[in-house]
């Protein structure tokens, strides 16, 4: 049986701790992926509608 003194415990930890922050981090960026694009999607979508309704005004102007 190992004895506990030949468990280099404080490495243990340390090693958990730097790899729970690595996946971390990777939970971080893939979060701040898909915020930016969904924020340039919503964007994207509100320039169409402007320039849609943009069109639709110079057409009605046209007549008079």
């Amino acid at each position: 049986m190992i004895k506990l003194s030949e468990i280099d415990l404080g490495s243990a930890l340390l090693s958990t701790f730097i790899l729970i922050g690595f996946i971390a981090t990777a939970f971080v960026f893939i979060r701040l992926t898909i915020i930016g694009i969904n924020y340039i999607k919503i964007n994207y979508s509100k320039e169409e509608g402007e320039e849609s309704e943009k069109k639709e005004i110079k057409s009605e102007n046209k007549g008079f």
